[in-house]
């Protein structure tokens, strides 16, 4: 009960924050509004999402402003200002921190890259169980085109009738993996592609992917020459959510990012290549697993 209590507050702090994110938030007003100590809203709050309450609030209303730099349609100090900053400088000196370029370099580059999505709470109680935290947060990236090497499998995915990826998706990194294990040690990155574009005789089944973004052209021969095909992803921005969990799990972060979240973000998801981004090359798998989900998305019109 106490824990779904903490639940229950934080989900109430955080519609706070979202209501009034355009006005000057501090620690203490945050504090009062939940009706506990500054210690004790930090703590619960760290506890539910991860995340430090005033880096979030910090890194949430950034975001919103390098919405609004992108834009181009007001003055950095109009934007400042909105946003609860005192002086255009302090403002400049923030989004540098967390953008590593300051507003006017962001807005010649013109790509929406490191963008926080306000956190909103996993699917239901059965997800809230498979995920370290009950509440997920989405960013904005935006990716140059890349090439990948690996083996394809047609999947029925999580929106299908009747989907079979939990075992498809098992037996292709398997496969791989035993490819993979022949070669002198792989350094690389593993990505999972779903394929979107690619229309298979069976409507309800796409390809997918396991697959390794490997820099060193030496290795990339060899996995060249053992049977793996070359993928081009192109340059494309993305949603992204991080997931650390149960394999099982998974499924519901995707349902929910494109059923619940995607509706209400102000993008919409286009056709191309999803990505599951497992991080360095290894030859082990267990029960749960840290990676990041990336949607292919475009801004509203």
């Amino acid at each position: 009960m106490a824990a779904r209590s903490s639940f229950s507050r934080i989900e109430r702090v955080l519609d706070y924050i979202h209501q009034n994110i355009d006005k000057p938030l501090s620690l203490e007003d945050i504090a009062d509004y939940s009706c506990c100590s500054r210690w004790q809203l930090q703590r619960v709050f760290q506890q539910q999402t991860g995340l430090n309450v005033a880096q979030y609030v910090r890194e949430l209303k950034l975001s919103i402003a390098a919405d609004k730099v992108l834009l181009g349609q007001e003055r950095m100090l109009d934007i400042a200002y909105e946003l609860g900053f005192n002086s255009e400088v302090s403002f400049s000196r923030s989004f540098k921190q967390l953008f590593q370029l300051s507003p006017r370099e962001y807005q010649r580059r013109g790509l929406r890259v490191g963008m926080r999505n306000p956190i909103a709470a996993a699917p239901d109680i059965n997800a809230v169980q498979l995920l370290d935290t009950g509440f997920l947060q989405t960013r904005i990236e935006h990716r140059p085109a890349f090439i990948v090497y690996g083996i394809s499998s047609p999947i029925k995915g999580v929106l299908s009738d009747t989907p079979d990826f939990s075992q498809i998706v098992p037996a292709t990194w398997k496969t791989l993996m035993e490819l993979i294990g022949q070669l002198v040690p792989v350094e690389g990155k593993m990505v999972g592609v779903v394929d979107t574009l690619s229309q298979l005789n069976d409507l309800q089944s796409i390809n997918y992917w396991a697959a390794v973004e490997v820099e060193s052209t030496v290795v990339t021969a060899l996995l060249a020459n053992k049977q793996l095909q070359k993928l081009i992803i192109p340059a494309q921005d993305y949603a992204v959510v991080s997931y650390s969990g149960k394999l099982e799990g998974f499924s519901q972060l995707v349902e929910w990012l494109i059923c619940d979240w995607l509706p209400i973000s102000g993008y919409v998801s286009v056709d191309g290549y999803e990505l599951e981004s497992y991080g360095e090359i290894t030859m082990e798998f267990d029960s749960s697993t840290e990676m990041e989900y990336w949607l292919p998305i475009k801004r509203r019109l």
